[in-house]
């Protein structure tokens, strides 16, 4: 007997569809289509799994799930998030390793497997065709695809969802005696399935606390379609699993309430926006995408001819949509609880009413047009979402502007210029875990603020000591805004530090800081620039300095006229040759210049980072002001576009151009040296710097045998003495 072709089959399920038969045309054919999807959705969820790094949330739940099972279930109690998926990421890294492929893979798998349930479902639901086309949108959803590749619980928690409606299904079915839509004989086993259906709620509370809107939506549907007898034991059982979430709830309820501190709503028509442009198009879209919601909007409007037809399924798949919704807008009312990922449960239930819009009109066309056609309407369903995802997937993979928090990156710019004596400053103190995963330098980490809500006496006080300790910082900020809501951090830095750069990896900010003082006397200059603003008075640092050094601003502003924009400033450091070696850009000073005041004086301070290799010669500073929206420069009275100064680079890196002599200290002693301006570092190649003052003096401790280096362009020492330490 010949195979029949695939048009066939697909002509023939749409004018099964019509009949409401709802077995598939084919045996062979459906195990195809399901084997068919399941190996799409695996190569669309590790396609690049690895090409970003881990943010913010991924290196937590990393550095938790390989703790011990008790250290994560302790851990979770004082979390946001119940312990069940870290128990089961545990055994999956112990098995794959914790590289980003191997971690993130658990998610991947989780996502291809919920479109082969989203797919049996839609069949279930709406018969072969329902179910192809809901198959096919979980399969290539941007949405799903996002979070199937990314090592957090919502994946999962997708599964867990779709499970749960699959179970819930045949409960109901057979409490009602509905299996018209159900010849298989899958309700024919009641006390399995209650089993299966409690076991599959226990674990969506166990996976996240919002999921208690999903088993909620389900316990609903169950009251409203069982009958009576059946009903009590449903809401007994939904009762068991009330008193589970409220123990587990009870140990986190600290935690739960301060998660988030920000008292301001959500507004709830952005939520509908928000959901639906994300659940068809995935959080990669971009703002002109919108085109394609209408193919998306006409199957959701479809669906109300099949609510007619069969409004059970129709019901359950609108409450498992809209319960939690309508959830999250009212939780968004106070505070800004929502996010898209926290409805991700719900994304199965959107591709089923997709799959019973689809299957809807083409049942319609089929009825006035022929089955062909009909059929025809199928396919060009499922080149729609293909098409539709098209553009969204290529941003996710391969647009930098799309991307997650680069912390690789970030880690990679930070051991490409720290020196051993540089210090991290991780603002949002969870941080350090995903740092730590791609930093493995030896620098200090300073996670700030050491408690929440940020403490500003003791938060002072330990930024002061590490003034004290360091001459550079290293900042690493991740939303601040809830770390330190009231800038107490970023104010100290604007007035104690150097701005010196700052680059954006995603969300995260990376800002190095020069601690101390500027090392030079202000002096006045009353140079105007543009008809707005004076520089009255500058200080710069030592004209020596050194490569991996950097040259330190402190700019006096006298405001003559309403600055009408805000003005960044920028200080270049240029070769013979009018080549940049080193720049810095960024704002004048922490207050936008559009918000300063005629006659007022205001600070800028910031710092020039000179590259270690940068060769020796002199150099002019030239430091001026430019619109960021023009790139136009003020200009100075007498025509240029910036104000100079002379500097000298001395590479003192360099054995054959260096004075070397060797101390015996003894343990305990520092060795002392006088002279003027120094450049001293042990044989580690550890360097101390020290401006340039006359009768300087210097000291470090030392061990036996140390031996120092000292630039031959700068004076001899005038004086070398080994002193009892005061440690």
């Amino acid at each position: 007997m010949d195979q029949p072709r695939p048009w066939s089959l697909c002509a023939l399920a749409v004018s099964n569809t019509t009949a409401h038969v709802h077995d598939a045309p084919h045996p062979r054919f459906r195990a195809l289509s399901l084997a068919l999807l399941f190996v799409v959705a695996i190569a669309l969820r590790c396609y690049r799994i690895d090409a970003q790094s881990f943010w913010y949330d991924e290196g937590l739940t990393v550095a938790l799930a390989v703790r011990s099972l008790d250290d994560i279930a302790r851990a979770a109690a004082a979390d946001v998030h119940p312990p069940l998926y870290y128990w089961l990421l545990h055994g999956w890294l112990l098995l794959m390793g914790t590289s980003e492929a191997a971690a993130r893979a658990f998610s991947a798998v989780c996502g291809a497997v919920t479109v082969v349930v989203t797919a049996i479902l839609g069949r279930r639901w709406s018969g072969a065709v329902g179910g192809w086309l809901a198959g096919i949108a979980a399969a290539v959803s941007p949405c799903a695809i996002h979070y199937s590749q990314e090592t957090r619980m919502y994946a999962l928690a997708m599964l867990l969802a779709a499970y749960l409606w699959f179970t819930l299904d045949a409960v109901v079915r057979e409490r009602t005696g509905d299996h018209a839509i159900d010849p298989s004989g899958i309700a024919h086993h009641p006390r399995r399935w209650r089993i299966l259906y409690g076991a599959a709620a226990l674990a969506a509370l166990a996976t996240h606390y919002f999921m208690v809107a999903f088993v909620a939506a389900a316990a609903l549907i169950g009251a409203l379609f069982l009958r009576r007898r059946a009903r009590l034991v449903w809401i007994t059982g939904h009762l068991a699993l009330a008193v589970f979430f409220l123990a587990l709830v009870w140990n986190s309820r600290e935690r739960l309430a301060g998660w988030t501190f920000a008292k301001q709503s959500t507004d709830p028509l952005f939520i509908l926006t928000d959901v639906l442009h994300g659940f068809s198009l995935g959080p990669s879209a971009s703002s002109l995408s919108w085109f394609w919601l209408i193919g998306f909007g006409a199957l959701l409007v479809a669906v109300f001819p099949a609510w007619r037809a069969s409004p059970m399924v129709t019901s359950m798949a609108l409450v498992w949509l809209v319960a939690p919704l309508g959830a999250i807008i009212i939780l968004s009312l106070n505070q800004p609880y929502y996010k898209l990922r926290f409805l991700l449960p719900a994304l199965p239930a959107y591709h089923l009413l997709l799959g019973i819009g689809g299957a809807a009109l083409a049942r319609i066309i089929a009825t006035r047009f022929g089955a062909r056609i009909g059929a025809g309407m199928v396919v060009l369903t499922t080149v729609w979402f293909m098409a539709a995802a098209i553009a969204p997937l290529r941003n996710e993979w391969f647009d930098p502007a799309f991307q997650r928090d680069d912390y690789r990156g970030l880690a990679r710019a930070v051991a490409a210029t720290a020196r051993a004596d540089d210090a991290i400053l991780l603002i949002g103190p969870g941080q350090i875990d995903v740092f730590d995963y791609y930093f493995k330098g030896l620098q200090v980490r300073y996670p700030l603020p050491r408690f929440r809500p940020l403490d500003p006496a003791a938060t002072i006080a330990e930024l002061e000591q590490i003034a004290q300790r360091h001459r550079r910082v290293y900042g690493v900020f991740y939303v601040p805004y809830e770390a330190d809501p009231d800038g107490v951090v970023s104010a100290w830095l604007a007035e104690r530090a150097f701005r010196a750069e700052s680059r954006w990896y995603g969300g995260v900010e990376l800002v190095v800081y020069e601690l101390g003082d500027v090392g030079a006397p202000l002096r006045d200059v009353g140079v105007r620039f543009g008809d707005a603003l004076i520089l009255e008075r500058a200080a710069v640092s030592a004209m020596r300095v050194a490569g991996g050094d950097a040259v330190r601003v402190e700019l006096h502003w006298r405001v003559s006229a309403l600055p009408e924009r805000d003005l960044y400033l920028f200080a270049h450091l240029l070769d013979i040759n009018n080549r940049i070696r080193a720049q810095h850009d960024g704002p004048l000073a922490r207050v936008p210049t559009s918000a300063w005041q005629v006659g007022e004086i205001y600070r800028s301070r910031a710092a020039v980072l000179v590259p270690p290799n940068t060769p020796l010669a002199t150099y002019r500073l030239v430091i001026g002001v430019y619109d960021p929206r023009t790139g136009k420069r003020l200009l100075l009275e007498d025509g240029r576009d910036g104000w100079e100064a002379e500097y000298v680079l001395s590479r003192y890196e360099d054995e054959a151009h260096c004075w070397t002599t060797t101390v015996d200290v003894r343990r305990g002693e520092e060795v002392c040296l006088s002279m003027d301006g120094i450049h001293l570092c042990k044989a580690q190649r550890t360097h101390f710097t020290y401006p340039t003052r006359s009768s300087a003096s210097a000291a470090f401790t030392a061990g036996r045998g140390t031996r120092m280096r000292i630039h031959p362009r700068l004076t001899m020492p005038t004086a070398i003495s080994t002193t009892k330490s005061a440690s």
